[in-house]
């Protein structure tokens, strides 16, 4: 069984665990132009960061996503707090939904697939798993170089003009993904072209191939993964996890003072 839930300005899929939403979104249609065929996992990182002046455009677009998962204990614990039983049921994270989804994808491989990842040779061995799929490691780039950023999109275009790929795998954590997968779908637009579904997914491809180590299984039951990684990744994830995030509380505050 599938919900949707509206909480902290985006319409979250609520389920028991990822297999069901990689079932639903392996066979699912809508009507609806404004409806953008994107996946996004937002975590407490990501919410804070959607609330500052600087991205609230950004954070409109993804609010157009087909598909919005909690990627976050505390936004699970919040929906409890705020809807009690109503609230989320799980946290439906882009690492557990992607070995998932990959499997099924590995299954028919008469599907086009376009991996667009950090590392060439992540791409290389994704290749090797399943026929009918391409994979792009660009450069390093900067968005606010906007000759780099061209750079990298002219090469997906190229990529999705040649090939109409009927999904698309994004790794290059946020905002990069977003950016790309925003500016992919504009472009595609308007060349009258069909939009692939567009999964936004971080390290999970690295992940999946074992070049990066997930947290233990009861780190990831009692939705802690980000402690784990504070002590694997102290220079990136540390300063993030306890402190930059912090505004997250108060933003929390402001949820359950709403009146819906």
């Amino acid at each position: 069984m599938i919900s949707r839930l509206q909480i902290l300005d985006f319409s979250f899929y609520s389920a028991k665990d990822v297999e069901i939403i990689a079932e639903f979104v392996l066979s699912d249609v809508w009507q609806d132009s404004e409806v953008l065929p994107l996946m996004v996992t937002p975590n407490v990182d990501q919410i804070v960061k959607l609330n500052r002046k600087e991205n609230a455009e950004l954070k409109i677009e993804l609010q157009k996503a087909r598909w919005i998962l909690p990627d976050g204990q505390p936004i699970v614990a919040l929906s409890k707090i705020k809807f009690g039983k109503k609230g989320l049921r799980a946290r439906l994270t882009g690492s557990d939904f992607f070995p998932i989804i990959w499997k099924k994808l590995r299954e028919d491989e008469s599907k086009k697939v376009l991996c667009i990842i950090p590392r060439e040779d992540l791409g290389l061995r994704l290749e090797k798993e399943r026929r009918n799929t391409c994979s792009y490691a660009p450069p390093f780039f900067k968005l606010e170089n906007r000759a780099e950023f061209e750079l990298v999109m002219s090469k997906i275009m190229k990529l999705c003009t040649e090939t109409s790929f009927d999904f698309v795998f994004v790794g290059l954590g946020f905002p990069k993904q977003e950016h790309i997968a925003l500016e992919m779908f504009k472009r595609l637009k308007e060349r009258d072209l069909p939009l692939p579904k567009t999964f936004l997914l971080g390290a999970s491809f690295e992940f999946y191939l074992g070049t990066k180590k997930r947290a233990p299984k009861l780190y990831q039951k009692l939705g802690i993964e980000f402690v784990y990684r504070a002590f694997t990744e102290p220079r990136r994830i540390a300063k993030r996890a306890f402190w930059d995030d912090l505004p997250f509380f108060g933003i929390a505050i402001a949820e359950l003072r709403k009146k819906d």
